[in-house]
């Protein structure tokens, strides 16, 4: 007879499945290092969600036991922002005795998927998913995920407590504050739409525009994926006659890469063109010149996903939403617009 006698999924169920042995589901779902094809891990892995089966599921009749850690899987560390990310869960964990496991996507959803199979593989109490962008299965909710997760960033969402900082609010603030240093033309450089945190940066910069019943000029570079593209988009740009003379760009890497374009065009930051950048990376403030940004809080918000989960683990009710506020920090390379 097949399947478990309980009527939940077994691993031979998973095994059956995947088209493999049951020693190697057993494998797979119990070692995340086990020396096996990708191909192979993805099959057990995606046949064990489908069936909703739990890893180490010969011991499901016996108490889950705690194992004091967390996943935490994030885009990239090459972005500042998720570093100051990571370094904001590790204190958090470390405060509260929890070790962290930590995972890379790249932003690809079969790696993050992977990667959260293998967390609930070797039973960690609770999941951060850190995103910016559609980073996040829509249909899997909390009870068919099986331990608590926090999402750190707007993701789509089934119903898990989410912790984001008001983007829009900040694109808006970033722009009001240009404004009043007399900028009437505008230049937003970002990346792709995915990416909610850009996008509703922007979204917040034309909030502002149409608020003020003046006129104004806004333009969008997209698809940029970071300095060098921002580097050649506005070295372009300068070629063909730029005529902003406020640059906001969605990050802090768009913004170096701009000034440098500027001061490789001849362009005097902040003298022709004011340039204000979104993270505040550690670097921003010793560039020349320094660099005028919204500073978003990107360790608060992982040290609150560590607290979010221990709540959850303790049994506490948790917020849907937690929404943190940017704040500006100003400094060279943005000043008050003198031209015509």
């Amino acid at each position: 007879m097949s399947g478990s006698r309980t009527g939940s999924p077994s691993i031979r169920d998973v095994a059956r499945a995947a088209g493999v042995s049951v020693a190697t589901a057993s494998r797979v779902l119990a070692k995340a290092d086990y020396p096996v094809a990708t191909g192979t891990r993805e099959r057990v892995l995606d046949a064990s969600r489908a069936l909703g089966f739990v890893p180490n599921a010969l011991a499901r009749g016996l108490a889950r036991a705690k194992t004091d850690s967390i996943g935490v899987i994030v885009p990239v560390l090459i972005n500042p922002y998720y570093a100051a990310m990571v370094q904001g869960i590790d204190a958090a964990a470390q405060e509260n005795g929890i070790t962290m496991l930590l995972s890379l996507s790249g932003g690809d959803e079969a790696r993050r998927e992977t990667a959260i199979g293998e967390f609930l593989a070797r039973q960690v109490d609770g999941v951060l998913i850190c995103a910016g962008a559609d980073d996040h299965v829509p249909g899997r909710s909390p009870a068919a995920l099986g331990i608590p997760a926090v999402l750190i960033g707007q993701q789509a969402n089934a119903g898990f407590p989410m912790i984001v900082t008001d983007n829009r609010r900040a694109g808006f603030e970033a722009t009001a504050y240009l404004w009043g240093l007399g900028h009437r033309r505008f230049l937003y450089l970002t990346s792709h739409d995915a990416w909610h945190d850009f996008r509703e940066r922007g979204e917040g910069m034309l909030d502002y525009l149409r608020s003020t019943g003046e006129t104004f000029e806004a333009e969008v570079f997209k698809g940029l994926s970071g300095e060098a593209d921002s580097y050649r988009r506005i070295r372009d740009a300068c070629e063909e006659g730029l005529s902003a003379t406020a640059l906001l760009a969605s990050t802090d890497r768009h913004a170096l890469g701009a000034i440098a374009a500027l001061t490789d065009a001849g362009r005097l930051v902040p003298d022709d063109v004011s340039v204000m950048g979104f993270d505040d990376y550690v670097t921003s403030r010793f560039v020349r010149p320094a660099l005028t940004t919204m500073q978003m809080p990107a360790a608060e918000m992982g040290r609150l996903g560590v607290a979010r989960l221990c709540d959850m683990l303790a049994g506490k009710a948790v917020p849907p939403e937690t929404r943190l506020l940017a704040a500006a920090i100003e400094r060279g390379s943005t000043r008050a617009y003198g031209g015509q």
